[in-house]
C-alpha cells in the first residue's frame, strides 16, 4: 500500500464498484439500482454497464455518491478470450473495437478514472494474458455474480501478478445484473477524507481500502521487530473480528497460515516478514467461510 488505511485520517466508506443497469445487462434501471445499494447501507456505487457511460451526476445525495464507469471489452491480441476491464469514474464511452488493450487503459487514464482486471477465474485469463497490460491499477480477487458458476475467486491471479507483474491491488465486487443473488454480497472499504469522487479516487490509488464479503478487519500494521540475523526486520501485526483462520500471503512458498484450534477463533495475529519477501498481503477467513482481503505491503528490491 502507498497509504495503510488503518493509520490514515479519515472515514470509511463502504461501496462497489462493478454493477449492471437496464442500460446494458442488468435487471434495474439506473434510478432502482442506485437506490437499492443506498437502502442497503453503502455510500458509493460505481455504475459499469458494458460498453456505454451514463450520467448518474442526479443519483448521487447527502451521504451517498453515485460514481459513473463503464465495462469495456478490447480485443485479445495475446490469443485469449476478450478482455473485461471495469472503468472507475469515466464520462465518455470507450470504442475499444479498434484499440490495443493498452490503449484502452489509457483511455480510461486520459478521462481521469481508472482500470480494474475483471473477474479472471470466470474469465479464463492467465499471467500469459495479463502479463502484456500495463496501468491497471486492481484485479478482481471476488467477483459474485460469477459464483454463479462457481468462479467467483481469483485468488491466485491476484497473487500471480503481485508476484510476476508488481504492484496491483484487490477488489471484491458485486457485479450485481439481478436483485438477490448477486448483490450485497462484497464489497470494499475505502478510507478516505470525505465523501466526493475525488476523495474515493485518490484512496483507490493509494490503496487505502480492503475488500471483503462481510468480515472486519479493525487494524493492520507494519512494525519493527528485533531479529537478531537481520538489522531492519518487520513484521505485520492484524487484529479483526473473530476468525476461523487468518493466513499471511507472499510469493511462491513463502507466507504463514494460522487455524483457531480449541473452539478459540482468532482475532489477531503477526508474521515477522521473510527478507526476500515482495509483498504480503493479509486473508481473513470467517467461521462461515466468507473472507475479507487486505491490500498488500510492498517490499521494493527483494527477489
Amino acid at each position: 500500500m502507498k497509504t495503510n488505511p488503518f493509520k490514515s485520517p479519515g472515514q470509511w466508506y463502504r461501496g462497489n464498484t462493478h454493477s449492471h443497469s437496464t442500460e446494458s445487462d442488468g435487471r434495474l434501471p439506473v434510478d432502482e439500482r442506485f437506490a437499492a445499494y443506498r437502502e442497503h447501507g453503502y455510500d458509493f456505487l460505481v455504475l459499469t454497464d458494458h460498453r456505454t457511460v451514463n450520467d448518474v451526476s442526479s443519483f448521487s445525495t447527502d451521504g451517498f455518491l453515485a460514481i459513473s464507469g463503464s465495462e469495456v471489452h478490447p480485443p485479445n491480441p495475446y490469443g485469449g478470450d476478450t478482455y473485461h476491464f471495469v472503468a472507475i469514474d469515466v464520462h465518455e464511452r470507450i470504442n475499444c473495437a479498434d484499440l490495443h488493450p493498452n490503449d484502452v487503459i489509457q483511455e480510461i487514464k486520459g478521462q481521469g478514472g481508472e482500470a480494474v482486471l475483471c473477474h479472471p477465474y470466470w474469465s479464463g485469463h492467465t499471467l500469459l494474458d495479463y502479463l502484456p497490460l500495463h496501468d491497471y491499477f486492481a484485479v478482481e480477487v471476488y467477483n459474485d455474480t460469477c459464483m454463479g458458476i462457481g468462479k467467483g475467486f481469483s485468488e491466485q491471479a491476484w497473487d500471480g501478478l503481485l508476484d510476476k507483474a508488481g504492484r496491483v491491488y484487490g477488489i471484491s465486487a458485486d457485479d450485481s445484473h439481478g436483485t438477490e443473488h448477486d448483490c450485497f454480497h462484497a464489497w470494499v472499504n475505502v478510507k478516505a477524507v470525505a465523501l466526493t469522487t475525488e476523495a474515493i479516487m485518490s484512496a483507490f490509488r493509494d490503496g487505502a481500502f480492503y475488500s471483503t464479503l462481510g468480515p472486519e478487519i479493525h487494524d493492520l500494521d507494519l512494525v519493527d521487530v528485533e531479529d537478531s540475523q537481520r538489522e531492519k526486520a518487520k513484521k505485520i501485526v492484524v487484529k479483526c473480528e473473530e476468525a476461523q483462520a487468518i493466513t499471511f500471503k507472499s510469493q511462491r512458498s513463502r507466507g504463514k497460515h494460522l487455524t483457531a484450534t480449541d473452539g478459540e477463533l482468532l482475532t489477531e495475529a503477526e508474521y515477522v516478514v521473510p527478507e526476500s519477501a515482495k509483498y504480503v498481503r493479509v486473508e481473513i477467513t470467517a467461521p462461515d467461510g466468507k473472507k475479507a482481503w487486505s491490500n498488500p505491503f510492498f517490499f521494493d528490491n527483494r527477489g
